[in-house]
C-alpha cells in the first residue's frame, strides 16, 4: 500500500510540474460551484467585529452595488467570505444596499440601471467577448463610461481574454504571483496622504495574501494612480520577484474611464483578508470612490514616489544626492534612481520626464561623478532634447568625455551636428575626442574637415581624422585618404594606410569589387609597409571569392 501511495505522489508530481508556473491552477481547480459554502458563525463574528462602523463620507442618495463572483477559471475559496464581508459592511454603514449574483443575465443596460457600480470579487475568466456577446460587452462598458463604478478585488485583473478595452479598464491582467498566499510579503504606501489610504495611517506593512504580479504595459503609472504596491527593500518580499518589472508591484489604484472610476485592490485571496479592519476600510473607501460619493484625486503620477518610511524616495530627494554624489561613496541613491528608469521603460512619456529631470542635474553645479552616472544613464534613455544640454559640455576638459558617451548612442542627425559644431571650438584632448565621435557615428558630412585635420599639426589630432575617415568609410573618406597617404609619414603614414584598407574592405562588402580590388592593388606596391602588403593580400583574396 505504501509503495502505492508513492508512486501515485509520484505520477502527480510529474502532471503538477507539466503546468507553467504563470498559469495559476485554474486548469487543474473547477470553476464557480453551484452553490457557495456557507459562511460560519465564527467568520461572521470575526467580519462584524473588523468592519467599519460608519460610512466615510455620507451618501447623497441611496447606493447599489452589485457584486459579482463568478468564476470560468480558478475558483477562490474567499468568494463567500469576501460577499458576506461586503454585504455586512453595507448594513453596518449604510453606504450602499448589496445585490450578490454570478448570473451573467444581470449585465444588460436594463438591469445594470439600478446599480451604482459593480464589484467583481475574485472573478476569473468571465465571458465578455466583444464577438460572442456585444451585447454584454457593451452593456458594461457603458454604464461604467456613463459614469459609474467599478470596484475590483484580488483576481478582478484574470478576465476580458478576448476584450482588450476592458483588460485596459482594469489597469492590469494577471501574468502570474510569485508571492503566494502563503507567504506573508511587505507593503509600501506610495500615496501616504491620499483620502483612500487612511486606514494604514501612512503606514507600511506586512501582509499574509497572495500578490498578482502587474506587468507592464497593461499596469503603468502613467495610467492609473497606484495607492500602494509591494515594498522591494524587504528581502523576502523582493527574493521573489524574478523579472525587472516585479521591481514595481502594485497593490491598489484608482482611474477614471470616461466619466466613470475604477479601484482596484490586489488583496483578498486569503479568507483572512476580509476581517481585516484596516483592508475593510480601504474597500469601503474605494468603494465610496466608485460610486462617485468620496472625491478624491486620480490623477496619474508616472513617477515612483514612495512616502514615508519606504525604500523609494521622491524624485528630487534623489536627484539632489545624484548632484552632491561622489566616487566612493554609497551608490544607493544611483541605485534607486536607475531602478526608477528601468520600470518607465513601457512608457516613453515617462522616460522623457525622467530625462528632462537627469538634464537639470548636468546644468546644476553637480559633481563630476554626478554628471557622469547621468551621463551614463543618458546613453540609454537620451534623445534629441539631451543634445542641447550635452554638446554644451562637448568642449570641456572634464566634461567632454562622458558627454561624447552619452552622444555616442543616441540616435538622430542632431548629435552629428552638435559634434561638428563643437569641434570648431574645441582644442587638446575634447578635440581629439570629438573626432573620434564622428568616426564612430559615421558622419559623411564630417568627411571634408576630417580630410584637412589629416595634415594637421597636432599629430595625435591628425592621427585621430585618419582612424575616424576610416570608420566612415564611404567615397569621400576614400578619396581623401587616398589623397593623404603620399602626403604623410611615419607613424601616421601606417593609420592612413590601414584607414585605406577599411575603405577598400567596406567597398567589397558592399559588392563593389572592381573599386576594392584597385585599391588592394595599389596598396601591394614595392614601397608599401610589409604589414599593409600582407592584408592587402588577404583582402583581394576575400574580394575574389566573394
Amino acid at each position: 500500500m505504501n509503495k502505492m501511495r508513492k508512486l501515485i505522489g509520484i505520477v502527480l508530481l510529474g502532471l503538477w510540474c507539466l503546468f507553467p508556473m504563470g498559469i495559476g491552477m485554474s486548469t487543474l481547480q473547477a470553476a464557480s460551484p453551484a452553490k457557495l459554502r456557507e459562511v460560519t458563525a465564527e467568520e461572521v463574528q470575526k467580519i462584524e467585529k473588523a468592519v467599519p462602523r460608519r460610512a466615510t463620507v455620507r451618501t447623497r442618495r441611496p447606493r447599489k452595488l452589485l457584486v459579482f463572483w463568478r468564476c470560468e477559471g480558478f475558483f477562490h475559496k474567499s468568494i463567500p467570505v469576501g460577499n458576506k464581508a461586503l454585504e455586512l459592511m453595507g448594513e453596518r454603514t449604510g453606504a450602499y444596499d448589496v445585490v450578490i449574483t454570478d448570473d451573467y443575465s444581470v449585465f444588460t443596460a436594463e438591469k445594470l440601471k439600478q446599480f451604482d457600480a459593480v464589484c467583481l470579487n475574485n472573478t476569473t475568466g468571465l465571458k465578455f467577448d466583444p464577438k460572442e456577446n456585444p451585447e454584454r460587452c457593451k452593456a458594461l462598458m457603458d454604464f461604467v463610461k456613463s459614469g459609474k463604478g467599478i470596484v475590483g478585488i484580488h483576481a478582478a485583473t484574470d478576465n476580458f481574454n478576448q476584450w482588450p478595452e476592458a483588460r485596459e479598464m482594469m489597469g492590469g491582467k494577471f501574468t502570474g504571483h510569485p508571492w503566494g498566499s502563503g507567504g506573508t510579503w511587505a507593503i509600501k504606501i506610495d500615496e501616504p496622504d491620499h483620502p483612500l489610504m487612511k486606514a494604514f495611517k501612512g503606514k507600511g506593512f506586512k501582509i499574509n495574501d497572495e500578490i498578482y504580479r502587474t506587468d507592464p504595459p497593461l499596469y503603468s503609472r502613467d495610467k492609473q494612480l497606484v495607492l500602494m504596491s509591494l515594498d522591494m527593500s524587504d528581502p523576502t518580499t523582493k527574493a521573489k520577484a524574478s523579472k525587472p518589472a516585479d521591481a514595481d508591484t502594485g497593490i491598489s489604484w484608482v482611474k477614471r474611464c470616461g466619466k466613470g472610476r475604477i479601484f482596484y485592490c490586489s488583496l483578498g485571496h486569503n479568507d483572512h483578508i476580509f476581517w481585516n479592519p484596516a483592508v475593510l476600510r480601504h474597500y469601503l473607501d474605494g468603494i465610496q470612490f466608485a460610486f462617485g460619493d468620496y472625491k478624491v484625486d486620480t490623477k496619474p503620477k508616472p513617477i515612483v514616489s514612495s512616502g514615508k518610511g519606504t525604500e523609494m524616495e521622491p524624485l528630487e530627494e534623489l536627484l539632489e544626492k545624484i548632484r552632491t554624489y561622489d566616487w566612493g561613496q554609497s551608490r544607493l541613491a544611483l541605485t534607486k534612481m536607475s531602478d526608477i528608469i528601468k520600470q518607465a521603460h513601457s512608457s516613453p512619456s515617462e522616460l522623457k520626464k525622467i530625462e528632462k529631470s537627469l538634464l537639470g542635474v548636468l546644468a546644476s553645479d553637480a559633481t563630476r561623478a554626478g554628471k557622469q552616472y547621468v551621463c551614463r544613464e543618458l546613453s540609454i534613455i537620451g534623445s534629441d532634447q539631451s543634445v542641447p544640454v550635452l554638446a554644451k559640455m562637448l568642449t570641456g576638459e572634464e566634461t567632454s568625455d562622458m558627454a561624447r558617451y552619452a552622444l555616442e548612442r543616441i540616435p538622430g542627425t542632431a548629435v552629428n551636428d552638435a559634434l561638428r559644431r563643437a569641434l570648431r571650438q574645441a582644442k587638446g584632448k575634447p578635440k581629439v575626442g570629438i573626432i573620434n565621435s564622428l568616426g564612430q557615428r559615421r558622419d559623411k558630412k564630417a568627411v571634408r574637415v576630417l580630410g584637412r585635420l589629416v595634415g594637421n599639426s597636432d599629430k595625435t589630432v591628425a592621427a585621430a581624422a585618419a582612424a575616424a575617415l576610416g570608420h566612415i568609410a564611404d567615397s569621400r573618406a576614400t578619396e581623401a585618404l587616398a589623397a593623404a597617404k603620399d602626403k604623410t609619414s611615419g607613424k601616421l603614414r601606417m593609420l592612413v594606410l590601414d584607414s585605406y584598407l577599411r575603405c577598400a574592405d567596406q567597398l567589397a562588402a558592399e559588392g563593389n569589387k572592381t573599386k576594392a580590388l584597385a585599391i588592394y592593388k595599389e596598396l601591394q606596391k614595392g614601397d608599401m609597409p610589409k604589414p599593409i602588403r600582407e592584408a592587402a593580400l588577404r583582402g583581394m583574396i576575400s574580394a575574389a571569392k566573394r
